[in-house]
């Protein structure tokens, strides 16, 4: 009876059991929020006035920002973003910095990015994620950045473009996450020899002929809007990756591989974008490889499309959109002409939103005569 009243006691007594955790604690369940938010907690009592001043997540997202700032300009949201930006970094002193984050979906200052990366790098943070679009100028990296060896994990998309080193040299760097890279070889990919997991986005090669991909420890790659306009005619990706597993692509023309080996390959994720067959368009396949009374046009797209899905004979899980089914069903000679590698192909996975949705006889039978206990999941 007694434990009873105390434990009414205890629940009506508005105890504020938050504030009485340790910082460390405090810091990780901010770190579900955004940098405006982790400041305002500085009005809640005297023992959260200087817990945002040490937190080392900061994430700072525009669009958040700018809902608490009654402008109808958006220069003007801009200043006092920047300046709000400015004043968090400013008055956090010499606090280590775990991440920091900036999220700004229209054209930001070159200025706001560097003094981020150069923040970031000089607080020893393990991780940076810069998401925005700097139009007037390709954003160049501070010299600090390089041979940071703190940092595990570096996304950077901004549209508008990324100047890019010919050496990154991040020792630690594990996860790279790179959007509006223009004009690069790749190279940059082996001086990171821990990397693990790579993601390019949205990238422009248009005077590439070969791009680079060297990354030893490499087990997860995805290579996303990969479009014919941006992507130079002839350009071939090199990839020396013995422990990839896993594969993702995006793109609305087929990639085309040199000097590849990926037997150790597990998973691969293919989505064709809408695609259109040009006239301009310039196949790799050889004359003896056509078959008469298929139109070349489609037929040249299929088998490039054939060539790029045969480098992933080794995987054991195949996810395939629609459309690729699309076109393998409209050229059926070259199917039986360039037969099916898959012998370790175990699940055929198909991205669709429709329900009512048919695999072409034909398309069936190709992957099942390598791989006849194959299972198809829509």
């Amino acid at each position: 009876m007694e434990s009873r009243t105390r434990k009414r006691s205890s629940l009506n007594n508005n105890e504020d059991r938050i504030s009485t955790l340790p910082n460390v604690l405090l810091h990780r369940i901010l770190s579900f929020v955004d940098a405006v938010q982790v400041v305002q907690t500085c009005v809640l009592s005297k023992r959260w006035m200087n817990v945002w001043k040490s937190h080392p997540y900061l994430d700072f997202n525009f669009e958040t920002f700018s809902s608490l700032i009654n402008s109808d300009y958006y220069e003007d949201e801009m200043v006092n973003f920047t300046d709000f930006v400015n004043q968090v970094l400013v008055r956090r002193n010499n606090f280590k910095a775990i991440k920091i984050s900036l999220d700004l979906c229209g054209h930001t200052r070159y200025s706001l990015v560097e003094s981020l990366i150069y923040y970031a790098v000089k607080h020893h943070a393990e991780e940076i994620c810069i998401d925005t679009a700097c139009r007037d100028v390709p954003i160049v990296l501070p010299r600090c950045f390089f041979n940071c060896e703190s940092l595990r994990s570096l996304k950077l998309r901004i549209d508008g473009g990324i100047a890019l080193p010919k050496s990154l040299g991040l020792p630690s760097l594990k996860t790279l996450h790179l959007g509006g890279a223009q004009n690069f070889d790749g190279k940059i990919f082996s001086s990171c020899p821990n990397l693990e997991n790579l993601k390019i986005e949205d990238i422009c090669l248009n005077t590439i002929e070969n791009f680079n991909i060297h990354a030893l420890n490499l087990k997860s790659l995805e290579i996303l809007n990969w479009r014919y306009s941006r992507i130079k005619t002839g350009c071939k990706v090199m990839l020396f990756a013995p422990r990839l597993t896993s594969f993702k692509f995006d793109g609305n023309t087929p990639l085309f591989w040199s000097e590849v080996n990926l037997t150790s390959l597990d998973d691969v994720n293919v989505v064709l974008q809408r695609y259109y067959y040009r006239h301009d368009y310039q196949f790799y396949v050889d004359e003896d490889e056509y078959i008469s009374g298929e139109d070349d046009t489609k037929q040249g797209f299929c088998l490039d499309l054939l060539k790029m899905l045969h480098q992933f004979c080794s995987a054991k899980s195949l996810t395939l959109s629609m459309n690729i089914i699309e076109v393998l069903s409209k050229v059926p000679a070259a199917l039986n002409k360039h037969p099916s590698p898959f012998s370790n192909l175990k699940y055929l996975k198909l991205k669709t939103d429709h329900k009512d949705v048919t695999l072409p006889a034909h398309v069936l039978n190709y992957f099942l005569s390598s791989s006849s206990l194959l299972k198809v999941c829509f």
